[in-house]
């Protein structure tokens, strides 16, 4: 998982195509951008954002500061729910709004007689993307509001619970 920056640009709809052409030119010249979506640009640190924000400041073009989870190729996204959290970008790769929602890991808790496959099947109901780790543990993708029910239900089935990614306020 690799957390990236991103800038919504709000362009002016009044202005010709060559406009817009120079604002993508100088984004291309300052930084290499992660990918994009539509006006939604990822990038991978501040400085990279900050540069994009003053250039785009210089066009009067308003932007949007946001905080984004890069989900690798293995995480299975609940197609039914996700794009309501993330975007799926034209190159394949998934982004999921730290905004919106936390990655939290649920296993078997150590010693326990914990009950792991009960409590993944109803937390996977509440799942936005979840990944099977190599060390027993799922990850899951969640609405960063329902991070205690998720907590709750590792209790009641006696797993570990554990908050990977919090949501940013």
């Amino acid at each position: 998982m690799n957390a990236v920056y991103s800038l919504e640009l709000h362009l002016p709809e009044d202005k010709l195509p060559g406009y817009y052409a120079q604002i993508v030119k100088g984004i291309a010249d300052a930084v290499t951008l992660v990918d994009r979506h539509k006006t939604l640009l990822f990038v991978d640190g501040p400085e990279a954002r900050d540069a994009v924000e003053r250039l785009a400041a210089k066009y009067n073009v308003e932007t949007e500061r946001g905080l984004w989870l890069m989900l690798e190729a293995a995480w299975v996204a609940n197609d039914r729910v996700f794009g309501d959290y993330g975007v799926t970008t034209r190159e394949g790769n998934r982004f999921l709004d730290l905004g919106l929602a936390s990655v939290v890991a649920l296993a078997a808790a150590d010693g326990e007689a914990s009950e792991l496959a009960a409590a993944l099947t109803q937390a996977d109901e509440h799942a936005l993307a979840s990944l099977e780790q190599e060390d027993g543990r799922r990850l899951l993708a969640v609405d960063r509001h329902q991070e205690e029910l998720l907590a709750g239900i590792a209790r009641a089935y006696r797993c570990s619970f554990e908050t990977v990614v919090p949501a940013s306020v």
